[in-house]
């Protein structure tokens, strides 16, 4: 093999020093620089499996809220369509109450009215009687003053 080496004038151990050289530089690289870049990127790979999870536990997170949201919402609008309704439930009821309340109050004061107008009659008739017949007996008076 010495011959062949040689023919081609490649020296045997100068080309062992090399294939030395060449081992011992491939295992500091590989030391030194191939595994921590192995775990960076491993490392890397995690950190962006993580944030596609998380983006995806985001997404479901935000559905339900909507969810949630829309269902919230609509019990509320349910609620506040009571409210209304119990508040015009109410506004009628207090209306009917002034009405009739107003009506029982204008009845007893027309009743009062005729009352007093009754009584204001009763107490003109007298008044009038009284005065026909103090006119009477002052028209007897004349007549058998004349006569």
């Amino acid at each position: 093999m010495g011959a062949l080496f040689s023919t081609f004038g490649i020296n045997a151990s100068l080309l062992l020093i090399q294939a030395v050289n060449f081992g011992v530089t491939l295992l500091v690289l590989t030391y030194f620089l191939y595994k921590p870049l192995l775990k960076a990127i491993s490392a890397r790979k995690e950190k962006v499996a993580q944030g596609v999870a998380d983006a995806e536990a985001a997404g479901r997170s935000k559905a339900e809220i909507e969810a949630s949201r829309s269902t919230i919402l609509s019990a509320a609008e349910k609620e506040a369509e009571g409210v209304v309704g119990r508040a015009v439930e109410e506004g009628k009821g207090e209306r009917a109450a002034i009405v009739k309340s107003a009506q029982e109050r204008s009845e007893t004061l027309l009743a009062d009215a005729r009352a007093q107008a009754e009584e204001a009659k009763r107490r003109a008739l007298a008044d009038s009687e009284k005065d026909i017949a103090r006119m009477a007996v002052l028209a007897a008076e004349k007549i058998l003053k004349q006569s």
